[in-house]
């Protein structure tokens, strides 16, 4: 199966996903209570469990194992689960299933006397999650979903987004197809290209919230880049290695981690978590703590001035790093970012199933006459609409 006919099918499968939810729920509409917090460091010591599933029936049992990051030593590690009565948790880990339900269960560790510790959410359940079960173990359109922090994300070192590229015109339209988040572009020269690191972050239909960092390029000109300038997917000689965390905050104004992408090297790096944010713009109720390491120091450097340009605050040191803030060193970059958007103003967007049925199939109508050639024209239609 070709990248377009990809793109073709799952675009039709967020259709019907959209019109599926939108049917069965309305979008959250609760006020926002609590004013951003802030944030001294942005690495700290953790607890990271990992185990070989979420969903387990009565009966059966699941390993889970748990790993210090960002300190030194061996720990004790004790367990505890919040709703004993669906399962329960060893002093090695080991969880075993009782009855129909969810728990979480947390490592605790004592660190440098402080106590630190990790959750990982186990449900019992009648029967399997098939869904779940084949994107763990299968790649479906590039999308795959994670047991260690419950979310999804791209297999970003192969992925059919990557024959699309990125331009400003996807981000104008983007809310009129049930997409509204905040980002950024940071532009920086580089190796005799013009480059370009955007940030998103915020709700990705009726479905996921989450975020993404995504490195571009394309031929230098000396002409700023305008609404329909197109920036291809980064070679792959000029892929950093990245890692992102999403924060959320809770109602009661702390920012809890949700997910963690692996520190590896590509040009997209994704995750989405199942929800829907209590507002949806702006968007920080939602915070990315990022690690970018370049190809070299220079283009760490250029693309640290890039941020910088676009209102980040340098830190002396990475323990000074603070909200909307990043610390450089060598050919790593590291960023707090939450509240600095570009985005522009819209108004929310609430649309019944109908509306979203006939909207849906206009994205698909639309999405065949790109993949056909219609290229600048359907983006010029969608812009002018």
């Amino acid at each position: 199966m070709n990248k377009r006919i990809k793109s073709l099918v799952f675009l039709m499968l967020v259709a019907v996903l959209s019109m599926v939810c939108v049917m069965s729920s309305s979008a959250l509409d609760i006020p926002k209570e609590i004013a951003s917090a802030t944030t001294k460091s942005i690495v700290a010591p953790e607890i990271q469990i990992t185990g070989g599933g979420m969903n387990i029936k009565p009966g059966e049992t699941l390993q889970l194992t748990a790993k210090l990051v960002g300190a030194t030593g061996n720990p004790q590690i004790k367990w505890t689960s919040s709703e004993p009565e669906y399962a329960t948790v060893d002093e090695n880990g080991k969880v075993k299933a009782l009855k129909v339900g969810r728990t979480v269960i947390t490592a605790t560790a004592k660190v440098n006397g402080k106590n630190i510790s990790g959750k990982y959410a186990v449900n019992v359940v009648a029967r399997e999650n098939l869904l779940r079960n084949y994107l763990t173990e299968h790649q479906v359109l590039s999308y795959m979903y994670s047991t260690v922090d419950d979310y999804y994300y791209t297999d970003d070192k192969n992925a059919w987004q990557d024959a699309f590229g990125f331009a400003r015109i996807y981000d104008l339209v983007s809310p009129y197809f049930v997409l509204e988040y905040d980002y950024i572009r940071v532009f920086f020269p580089y190796d005799g290209q013009d480059f370009m690191v955007q940030l998103w972050k915020g709700q990705y239909g009726y479905v996921f919230y989450g975020g993404e960092i995504g490195i571009y390029h394309k031929n230098h000109s000396d002409k700023a880049p305008g609404m329909m300038t197109f920036f291809k997917c980064a070679d792959e000689k000029y892929w950093p290695y990245m890692t992102m965390s999403v924060y959320h905050q809770e109602l009661n104004g702390e920012y809890v981690r949700e997910f963690t992408r692996e520190y590896d090297k590509y040009w997209w790096c994704t995750g989405f978590k199942n929800g829907h944010l209590r507002v949806v713009e702006p968007a920080d109720e939602l915070r990315i703590v990022a690690r970018l390491t370049m190809n070299d120091k220079e283009m760490a450097t250029l693309f640290a001035d890039g941020l910088e340009d676009c209102g980040f605050k340098r830190a002396e040191t990475i323990e000074d790093v603070e909200l909307d803030g990043f610390y450089h060193k060598g050919k790593d970059v590291y960023f707090a970012w939450q509240n600095i958007s570009e985005a522009e103003n819209t108004m929310p967007i609430k649309i019944g199933a109908t509306a979203l049925f006939v909207l849906n199939l206009f994205a698909i109508f639309i999405a065949v006459f790109l993949m056909l050639g219609g290229g600048i024209f359907a983006l010029g239609f969608l812009f002018i609409i």
